[in-house]
Order: C-alpha cells, then structure tokens, then sequence
C-alpha cells in the first residue's frame, strides 16, 4: 500500500541514482533511480513522494516536482473620510411595497450567479476530459500470507502476524528498542549498587590496630556493615544475570523473523502477482514493473517463475501498445492544433528510453518555434516555454524573436526553468543556473501546510 511522504535527497551517485532520508529525521533512509525525478534537483531540496511500504524496506514509485509558495496579493489601505462616525448603522425601511421588487431582484441575481457558475463547471469538465484517466493502484489481497501464517506452529504466528503488518524493519527496530531498554536497566541497577557499596564503605568505622594484632579475632563473625558491603557488591552480577533471559529471548525473537522473512517475501509476492495479472490491462505500469522486479527474490519455486515470465510478457505486450496509442495521440493532438498539450504527452513515454520518431519531433519542434516570437504575450510564452522544458524537444527549440520589454514574470520564469532549456534563457540574457536550495527544516519542526 502507497503513501506520499517528504524526504531530502542527501546524495548523488554517479551512476545517476539518488540517497534520501525523510525530511528532518535520520530515519527511514533509501536509495531512488534518478529516472523517477524529471526536473532539476540538488542535495539538500525537500520533495514529495509517493512510496510503497514492504517487508523488506521502502520502494520511491513517483516523485512530484515541489510547487512554489504564491507571493502574497497586493493590498490596499483604506484610509476613509476621517470623521469619527459608528461602526455600525441601521436604518429602518418604511415603504414596504418595494419588497416584493427586492426579492425578484434577488432571484434574478441568484439565477445569473447559477448560470456563471454551470459555466465555469462545463470549462472544468472539458479540461478534465483532456487529461488522462489516472490508473488504478495495485490493492492485492493477503490469502497466501494468511495462509502461510494458519500453518505455522502457534508460538510463531504472532511475529508472523507482525511482519505482515509493519514488515520485517518494524520487527528488526522493535528489538533493537528492546535491547537497548534492557541495556539500560542494567546499567541503571548496576549504578544503584555502585552507590550503596560506596556508601557503605564511607560509613565504616577504621580497623583498630588491636585487631590487626590479634590474627585470631580474624575468624569472627562479620559486622552487619561488612554483610551490606559484600551484598552491594554482589547486586551488579545479580543485575546482568536478571538481564540475560530477556536478552535470549529477543535473540530468539530475532531468529525466528530472520527464517519466516523468505516464506513471508515468497507469499507476499504471490499475493500481488496474482492481483497485477488480474488487473493487467488497467493497473498503473509502475506498479506492475515493481512486481516483475521482485519476482528475482519472490518467485522460490517453478510454479511462482511461470507466473513471473507470464506477468512479463503480458507488461510488455501491454507496454508495446500503449506506446503505439501514445505516439497516435500526440501525432492527433499536434494536428489538432493542441501544441502545449502534444508537448506534455511527448514528456511521458509509456515506453521509457524509446526516442519520438523524427517527423513528430520536427513537427512539434516548428510548433513550438512559431509559438515562440516577439509578439507573443508573456502568458503564453510562460505556458509554453514550461511545456518545452520537460520534452524530448527542449534542446530543438529556437524561438523566432522574444519580447522587447519581458515583464518580471517572464524573466523569474526564464531564470527558473534556465537549467534545462539555457539556450532560450541566453537570449533573455540569463545565465543557467541550477535552482535555489530549500532551506533545511529542523528536525522536530511543523511541517508547513498546503
């Protein structure tokens, strides 16, 4: 089951891929494919993501590119007439036959409101249908784990249990919360002892010469003192051997999750496959290809590799014709006229790393090229520009002229998309330069709402 998180990327390789940990803690911690982030980042910034929880850690499936905080509306001062007056009047209506006149003039404005508002709901439905239909989500369900944990012996169920529900981390760290409590209740018995046997010794009374003399006075009976020495000594060793059943007892703990992991990973990994080839044709692709890359630790047995190699070939069956379909709907809505929705298309390839056919790249290359002149209002060079950014044309493009006076909002947009598109922002006269770093959030702080 998915859930959306913010982390901070903490480093990059370079093979591509990134280090992350969540936003103003240590832990959890993972690693994420450099494929997943389609716009400029840097150590250090702060994103949301949506992440898939196992039993063997947590899977980055999509990250969102982080929205800017709107600057605040510009205010006006009312400064008013200067004259002390109440700040609230009334004043009683003696005709009354212009009431009924009021209430048809209220209809009338409710009915203009109702038709202004049928309006703005149609124009928000037409650009929904635009969009794509979002995908399902994988949702499998439990029988294989269920049923693996029914036939284990009754003692092991509960960790069993508990894998399932928080996954194999959750059991390694309750134990290690578990240790580390034991550890420090010993440390603290040992402490209390420590201090009783120093008191102890603080409060005894010297040797007399006398009884050094006398060796046979040596065989008496201790002093009480001398007994609650020899016992305060003794409460350290009495402390730790407390301590050493709990401790086994977690080791055992520890072993019995570390052999039911592969045959609760196996059973997990049946549960999904079966849902993924159920619902082949309308899941969501990451979630299907996150299942074929499980299936090298999942599928243990014969039976668990030939549904392995089915889901496979029934992906890229399924892959090789939404392609097909995406290369048609992005040739359609170029020749419909739709430049800035083909270029959003063209930037989410159902097929990663299959390069648009260069006649399409031609035509969405002009496309862009006669929308970018110097007549073209900022709106739109903003709408389109962002398009540009995150396509297969984006280093194509060449606008043929740009605004003689561009307003500041084009100029912070230039500068902020000027990474990824540097030749455009050249000719506005700004230099490329990766975007800002977010400030670190403390660890412990609010999380700012949206």
């Amino acid at each position: 089951m998915s859930r959306r998180i913010e982390i901070e990327l903490t480093s990059q390789r370079p093979d591509g891929s990134w280090t992350w940990r969540a936003a103003g803690a240590r832990e959890p911690k993972g690693e994420l494919s450099g494929d997943l982030i389609s716009f400029a980042a840097s150590v250090g910034d702060e994103l949301t993501v949506e992440a898939e929880f196992h039993m063997d850690g947590i899977e980055i499936i999509e990250v969102f590119e982080a929205k800017e905080k709107r600057p605040m509306p510009e205010t006006l001062e009312i400064l008013g007439s200067g004259r002390d007056q109440p700040l609230v009047t009334t004043q009683l209506v003696s005709n009354r036959k212009n009431r009924g006149r009021d209430r048809g003039d209220r209809r009338e404005d409710q009915d203009r409101r109702g038709r202004g508002n049928r309006k703005d709901r149609d124009r928000q439905e037409s650009r929904r249908e635009d969009d794509r239909p979002k995908a399902k989500r994988l949702r499998p369900d439990r029988a294989h784990r269920q049923r693996l944990i029914e036939s284990l012996p009754e003692e092991q169920q509960p960790v069993a249990e508990k894998m399932m529900r928080d996954g194999i981390s959750s059991v390694e760290q309750a134990l290690r919360d578990q240790r580390k409590k034991a550890r420090d209740t010993a440390q603290a018995k040992k402490k209390a002892a420590e201090d009783a046997a120093k008191a102890v010794e603080e409060s005894a009374e010297p040797k007399s010469p006398e009884a050094d003399a006398k060796p046979e006075e040596a065989a008496e009976p201790k002093s009480p003192e001398a007994d609650a020495k020899t016992e305060g000594a003794a409460e350290p060793e009495k402390a730790q051997k407390e301590e050493a059943p709990d401790s086994d007892s977690s080791d055992d703990f520890l072993i019995v999750a570390a052999k039911l992991l592969p045959g609760m990973r196996a059973a997990e990994w049946r549960d999904r496959v079966e849902a993924a080839l159920a619902g082949i044709d309308e899941l969501d692709l990451r979630d299907l290809r996150s299942v074929v890359v499980a299936s090298e630790s999942g599928a243990t047995d014969e039976d668990a590799k030939a549904l392995a190699e089915e889901l496979r070939a029934k992906l890229t069956e399924r892959v090789d014709r939404e392609h097909a379909e995406w290369l048609a709907e992005v040739a359609a809505t170029l020749a419909d006229g739709r430049m800035v929705r083909a270029l959003r298309l063209s930037s989410r390839p159902p097929k990663a790393g299959v390069p648009l056919p260069q006649d399409i790249v031609t035509r969405l290359t002009e496309a862009a090229n006669a929308a970018l002149t110097s007549e073209t209002p900022s709106k739109r060079w903003i709408t389109v520009m962002g398009a540009v950014a995150f396509s297969p044309v984006r280093r194509t493009v060449q606008p043929m002229g740009i605004p003689e006076k561009p307003d500041e909002e084009l100029l912070a947009e230039v500068k902020k998309l000027s990474e990824r598109i540097p030749h455009i922002a050249a000719l506005f006269g700004v230099e490329s330069t990766p975007p800002p770093k977010r400030p670190r959030r403390r660890a412990g702080a609010p999380t700012a709402s949206r």
